[in-house]
Parts: C-alpha cells; sequence; structure tokens
C-alpha cells in the first residue's frame, strides 16, 4: 500500500512537473522582455523588438501533443481579437511579421488532455533612432548641442489587458524614458574646478557655465526605456569663448611680493600695495582691469578710479594698482572693488570677472604696541625700540615720536610716516653719542589713514633703557 501511494505521489509531480516547467509562448529574437504589472489577473509578457524586428512568436500546448493553433490580433477600438492565422494538429505553431500590438493564441489539444491553453502576449517594434546627426551651434557665450531623436522622451507606449470575465480592456501606459550622456575628447574645461557638468544628462542641452574653453570633439550614447541605445559624435568644435580671471599678490612687510591676496580680508594693512595676475584667464589676448573707489566713502554707487588695458602678456605687464589720487602707492583704509574684463580680439569674445572685494582695516595704535624697555647692545635682539608686531597695530599714516631723559632734555624726535619710521637705536637722535642706561619717558602721537588721531595719555610713559 505503501509503495502504490509513493508511486502515485511521483506520477502527480512528473504531471504538474510537465504543466508548469516551460514558457508556453516564447518570443524568438526579441531584445526585452517583462511581464506586464496589472493589478487584474495573471501578467501577460511583453515583448520589445528593436526595429527593424525579425523575430517571431512560437507557441505550445502545455501537455507537448499536437494542437489546433489559432492566432488573433487585438482590434483596440473595438475592444475584440481578430483572427489572422491557424495551424492544425501541430506540435508548435510559430507567428512571424509581427507587428505592433496585442495577440492571443488559442490552442485546442484534441489528445488525452483533451484542455484549451490561452495566452496573451504584447509586441512592441521600438523605431527608436537618432534624427540625422547632432546639431551643433558655437558662440562666444555657450555651445548648443541636440542629438534629435524619435520617439523622443516622454512617448507613451499602450498596454491593454484583457479580462475574461467581463470581457474589458484595461490599459496601461510605458513612457519612454532617456537616459542620455555625453563625453567630450578633451577636458571642456582647461582644468577649472567645481565646474557643473548636469549639461551631460540632456539630449538636447547647452554648455555655457562657462562655455567650452579648449577644442574637444562631443559624443552622445542614449538610451530609451527599452534598452535600445544610440551613439553619435560631431567633428572637432573649437573653442572660441573667453575666460576671465586673475589673482592678486600682495606686498608683505618687507617689501616683497607674497602669496595671494584673500578678498574681504580685513586685516589687510594700509597702505595695502596689490598687483593682478591674469595668469588663469583663457583665450584672451587683451586685458583691462579697472579699480573701483572706497565704498564706504561713495555709498550710493563704484566710482571708476582707474583703468589699465594691455595686450602683453609678459609679467612684467601686471599692474601694480595705485590709489587714484597718483601719490599713494597702495590703497588706504576702506573697501575696494576690482574686476577683470578680457577679449580675443580675433572673434570678438568679450567677457569679466564679477567685481572682487578687499578690505582695508580702519587704523588702530594700541598703547599695549609700545614697549616699555629694550637693550641697544649690539646683540641682535631687542636693539631697537619700535612699535611691538601682533599687537593689533594697523593702518597708522604718520607717527610723531619725543623721548626725554630724566633732566626732561629730549634726546630721540621723529615725525613723518609710520611706514618709514626705522625706530630709535638708543642714541641721541639716533646717529650720537650713546645714552646711559636709565628710565626715559616717551610721548607717542599719529594719525591713521581714516584721519583718525591718537594723542592720549595712554601714549606717555615711562621706557627702561638696559646695557647689559
Amino acid at each position: 500500500m505503501a509503495v502504490l501511494y509513493k508511486s502515485l505521489i511521483t506520477t502527480l509531480l512528473f504531471i504538474i512537473l510537465q504543466i508548469y516547467s516551460f514558457a508556453q509562448v516564447s518570443a524568438i529574437g526579441a531584445d526585452y522582455s517583462k511581464p506586464t504589472s496589472f493589478l487584474r489577473g495573471k501578467p501577460d509578457m511583453i515583448h520589445v523588438f528593436f526595429s527593424p524586428a525579425t523575430g517571431n512568436l512560437e507557441a505550445k500546448h502545455h501537455s507537448n501533443e499536437n494542437s489546433d493553433f489559432v492566432w488573433e490580433k487585438l482590434d483596440a477600438v473595438n475592444q475584440t481579437f481578430l483572427p489572422v492565422h491557424n495551424e492544425n494538429g501541430v506540435s508548435a505553431s510559430s507567428l512571424g511579421n509581427l507587428s505592433d500590438g496585442g495577440y492571443r493564441v488559442i490552442i485546442d489539444s484534441a489528445g488525452v488532455s483533451a484542455s484549451i491553453d490561452t495566452f496573451a502576449v504584447w509586441i512592441i517594434i521600438d523605431t527608436f533612432n537618432l534624427v540625422g546627426g547632432i546639431e551643433y551651434s558655437s558662440t562666444c557665450n555657450w555651445l548648443d548641442l541636440e542629438a534629435a531623436v524619435r520617439p523622443g522622451a516622454n512617448v507613451p507606449y499602450r498596454i491593454y489587458q484583457f479580462e475574461n470575465t467581463s470581457g474589458t480592456l484595461y490599459d496601461s501606459i510605458i513612457y519612454n524614458k532617456l537616459t542620455t550622456e555625453w563625453t567630450t575628447s578633451a577636458d571642456i574645461y582647461d582644468g577649472l574646478p567645481n565646474i557643473d557638468d548636469s549639461w551631460k544628462k540632456w539630449n538636447k542641452t547647452t554648455v555655457n557655465e562657462p562655455p567650452p574653453l579648449a577644442d574637444a570633439i562631443y559624443s552622445v550614447t542614449i538610451k530609451d526605456v527599452f534598452g535600445k541605445t544610440v551613439t553619435a559624435s560631431t567633428p572637432l568644435i573649437p573653442a572660441i569663448a573667453v575666460y576671465p580671471a586673475f589673482t592678486v599678490e600682495a606686498k608683505d612687510e618687507n617689501d616683497n611680493w607674497s602669496g595671494t591676496s584673500t578678498y574681504g580680508d580685513v586685516n589687510n594693512n594700509a597702505l595695502y600695495r596689490v598687483r593682478f595676475k591674469h595668469d588663469n584667464s583663457r583665450h584672451a589676448n587683451k586685458y583691462t582691469w579697472k579699480g573701483y573707489g572706497n565704498i564706504y566713502v561713495e555709498q550710493t554707487r563704484n566710482l571708476l578710479i582707474w583703468s589699465q588695458t594691455t595686450t602683453d602678456l609678459s609679467e612684467h605687464a601686471y599692474p601694480v594698482v595705485p590709489h587714484h589720487t597718483g601719490n599713494l602707492d597702495g590703497y588706504p583704509t576702506g573697501k575696494y572693488g576690482f574686476q577683470l574684463v578680457v577679449e580675443n580680439t580675433s572673434t570678438g569674445c568679450k567677457d569679466s570677472t564679477v567685481l572682487a572685494y578687499i578690505n582695508v582695516a580702519n587704523s588702530n595704535l594700541p598703547s599695549k604696541s609700545i614697549p616699555n624697555a629694550f637693550t641697544p647692545n649690539g646683540d641682535g635682539q631687542n636693539d631697537i625700540f619700535k612699535f611691538i608686531k601682533g599687537q593689533e597695530l594697523k593702518s597708522m599714516r604718520t607717527i610723531k615720536i619725543q623721548i626725554f631723559d630724566r633732566a626732561g632734555h629730549n634726546v630721540y624726535s621723529y615725525s613723518g610716516s609710520y611706514e618709514q619710521w626705522q625706530g630709535w637705536n638708543g642714541k641721541l637722535n639716533n646717529d650720537g653719542v650713546e645714552c646711559a642706561s636709565g628710565v626715559y619717558y616717551y610721548v607717542v602721537s599719529g594719525t591713521g589713514w581714516d584721519d583718525r588721531s591718537y594723542d592720549g595719555k595712554e601714549y606717555r610713559s615711562f621706557l627702561h633703557l638696559f646695557k647689559d
């Protein structure tokens, strides 16, 4: 009895596997396949053939017995299937010359199984392709690129499902979503950092932030919703746009050009001396630098205070920026704007930078910057009475210094430019006999580049001179 039961189970499993072990309708040569996603009933299959379609559909009864096959094509307007082909008494049937739309095959087995199989499939002939090559237009301000395709983005493909019980057709739409990627044969931004490459995601696009700065071939790859891919390339497109960029170098306290100035740095000290370098500009052969006045004074507008144009690309052409009065080697306190205009005289392309600002700090003479002792003994350390660095001393224009001994005799005096003051070396008026060790008295006053005066009691105190 147990053996008979085991044999029966084995037979049933064999029959089930025979029924469900293979697909009943195959799409020979299909390039893409997926099931429908309707909420009602079992899913059908969608088969996509890339144009031109050379494949066909093949159907079998689940029993593999010889059967009668009736192929039908959907008439979506009248919501009915119309016969297009039939074959009788064969184990498999094929249907070629496929076109867009829904197909149904009814398979009637007259053999042992004596059952009817019905299957529906949906055919899409994907004609997606480029319309010509890549159209492009290059100007001083942008490069337009267009790779036209048909069908275009979001063109709908309509799929139906036929519900046998009600005879109703339900539809669903697959939209043609495109994936686009542009590549270039060269770095069109010529090494510029932080560039926005979002233009590469569209088949019709504009390169303008910035426009191309290097010659290149542009290639595009576009894929549709079913994975069909088309490609195209342009010839070499010359870059004609210009790109303005400059750096600013500042004079340090040792009168050397050092580093790059930081725009907006409020610690810049008057007189602030700068020069411009156009090394980072592209494709230009004419450069015009412009300087705008102290916007703390000119509240309503930026006043153009100087302009310089050159076609000389050598280093001596870098302008050392003067103050607008012409007699100051640098900038007093305030905020100043700078702009570079570049041009290519052959193409006529021109562009300019946005205003870049530098701040020159307001004056400050803190009393803590005045030392109360020094040692003029020739050891190279603390030999000179002068202001202490790093004590927030800023933007002083003139200073006046008087030093007296205990008897009230004036041993040293200076009145003039703050920058030109060399300090007191401990000798009578800096070039006479050496003054003796002891206590002296200083009186300091001054005027900043913002015309602020410093003449209070905090600038009067004792100074100790030590020789040992």
